[in-house]
């Protein structure tokens, strides 16, 4: 039962992340996700953990930051031609109010 209980949690958090996101967010949700796991095991069950671990570790790093980054980049230049567009919007009405008055 227990088992059911986990399949049915993981199903329904997988379509509600992935429908709120994408798929690319639940992926990095995973690798921060092992790092975590690596971290505990390295910590507290000591184990061991090699130079390439910690470059592929690094790796991945990378590649979240850098995802992070132009998702941010990418929703603040939407911000600013949502803003940009409303400015004109905002322009044209007071144009028009001044040539009909």
């Amino acid at each position: 039962m227990n088992c059911v209980w986990s399949l049915r949690d993981s199903l329904l958090r997988i379509f509600l992340v992935v429908g709120k996101t994408s798929a690319l967010t639940m992926n990095i949700g995973g690798v921060v996700k092992d790092w975590l796991l690596i971290a505990f095991s390295w910590s507290v069950i000591k184990d061991s953990v090699t130079p390439l671990n910690l470059i592929g570790y690094g790796l991945a790093f990378l590649g979240v930051a850098y995802y992070n980054h132009q998702k941010l980049q990418t929703l603040k230049a939407k911000e600013a031609e949502k803003k940009s567009q409303q400015s004109d919007e905002e322009d044209g009405i007071l144009l028009t109010e001044r040539e009909q008055g």
